[in-house]
């Protein structure tokens, strides 16, 4: 076991290129995708003709007092560019007593951003035609409303069932932990594929009448692949967490081991795409086109919730992604217990389990 781990070690010493590369991809693309999602949601405004920065300055006011969105004011061609060009996903026209939402496809927040601004607008509204209908002058009776407000007879408050805060979902941290368990899978997959190498190189033939067993062959890839993705995930994790200061929280032994899991249970899924492939080149055209979907299935780089179809719910459970986001989530957003985690943790085991007895019976059964 040990000789076939320091060969691959060996070949990984005098070429680690590809696993700098990958180590180097887990950062760019958090840090391209996840430091963009901090939880607020920018959106543009303009203001239609006839309607003045000054007469839509009030509502902009209490438009912004909402900790989710980050209303700005642009001219109406900015804007519309900026929507057109995929740099925006969505603008505000502000008339004098409506609102419109210009868009160029369909996002989740439209509906949220719909509400926050009819709400707001609604009020705004009133307190319009209270200034018009009152003799006082239009700025006192703005300002004893708000400070009626201040202090409201009926004032409602969210917290968690122990009575804390309730904390704010995190997308960043969602997205820190989705690229770096899905770049992972591609280095651990390239490495087992060296399973096939040797089978068709005839290295395989020579090693089984070798005084190794296949036992101790099969456990040298599978524990060498397992070390090299649970230390690439370790010092993604640790830059991010030290280097970046992303707050992945104080759990980080608790972290690791789940990573560790989450590797095992991956090295067991490029098994079996190593036993169904059976050759080097068909792993390479297979095992990069799928992966890339399991992200998109699991919901790793959309809010919960966003899938709602049973199917592609019911899929997610087969690929150990679903489940390690979920038990990273817990830890890190809700500092949840291991008995909490039991059932996250319960299905990487049992996906590590199949995956890993099929994969071995399949590759047996394939002929160098």
């Amino acid at each position: 076991m040990f000789s076939v781990m320091l060969s691959q070690w060996m070949k990984e010493k005098r070429s680690p290129y590809m696993l700098l590369l990958f180590v180097a991809l887990s950062i760019v693309a958090v840090l391209l995708f996840g430091m963009s999602k901090s939880g607020v949601i920018e959106v543009d405004v303009f203001a239609d003709k006839g309607v003045s920065e000054a007469e839509i300055a009030p509502l902009m006011e209490r438009l912004n007092e909402n900790g989710t969105f980050a209303f700005r004011l642009l001219d109406e061609e900015t804007a519309r560019s900026k929507v057109r060009e995929g740099l925006s996903s969505s603008a505000i026209r502000l008339m004098k007593e409506d609102f419109r939402i210009v868009m160029a496809v369909e996002d989740y927040n439209v509906g949220l951003l719909d509400r926050h601004v009819k709400s707001v607008l609604g009020e705004e509204l009133a307190l319009r035609e209270a200034e018009a209908k009152s003799g006082e002058a239009a700025a006192s009776i703005r300002e004893s409303v708000m400070q009626y407000m201040e202090q409201p007879p009926l004032a409602v408050e969210l917290t968690t069932p122990e009575g804390g805060k309730v904390q704010s979902y995190d997308m960043g941290l969602q997205l820190t932990y989705a690229f770096s368990l899905f770049i992972v899978m591609f280095t651990i997959g390239f490495k087992i594929n060296a399973i096939n190498s040797e089978k068709t190189s005839g290295i395989w033939n020579r090693m089984v009448l070798s005084p190794l067993s296949k036992s101790q062959m099969y456990l040298g890839h599978m524990a060498y692949s397992a070390i090299i993705g649970i230390v690439q995930v370790a010092v993604v994790l640790a830059i991010f967490r030290f280097g970046f200061g992303f707050a992945i929280g104080d759990r980080y032994g608790e972290l690791l081991a789940v990573s560790l899991l989450y590797v095992i249970s991956v090295v067991a899924m490029a098994m079996l795409f190593t036993g169904i492939t059976r050759t080097p080149e068909k792993f390479n055209m297979l095992y990069p086109s799928i992966i890339p979907v399991i992200p998109l299935v699991s919901g790793a780089y959309m809010p919960p919730g966003t899938i709602t179809s049973d199917i592609l719910l019911g899929i997610a459970q087969i690929f150990p992604m679903s489940h390690a986001m979920e038990a990273f989530l817990g830890l890190s957003m809700y500092d949840a217990g291991w008995s909490e985690l039991f059932m996250p943790v319960a299905k990487l085991l049992l996906v590590t389990v199949v995956f890993m007895g099929i994969g071995i019976n399949l590759v047996e059964r394939n002929k160098p």
